[in-house]
């Protein structure tokens, strides 16, 4: 796991959520997850435009098309 538990922390902490270390690791692992997700959409849909750069719209429409 690579992304950093803290910000994690702060972002259930500001959304009202207590979480355990157990809890807040998951959701860190998930996170990484669904970031690795729309990632590789992303770099879908920037070959398929024959760019080799993502922009900010092909996160948007990543996202779309996953979450």
């Amino acid at each position: 796991m690579d992304l950093p538990l803290a910000p994690v922390k702060r972002i259930l902490l500001r959304s009202g959520l207590r979480a355990s270390a157990s809890a807040t690791k998951e959701f860190a692992q998930l996170l990484e997850e669904i970031i690795a997700d729309i990632a590789a959409e992303s770099a879908k849909i920037a070959k398929a435009n024959n760019r080799k750069t993502v922009l900010a719209g092909d996160v948007r429409a990543a996202k779309s098309k996953i979450v």
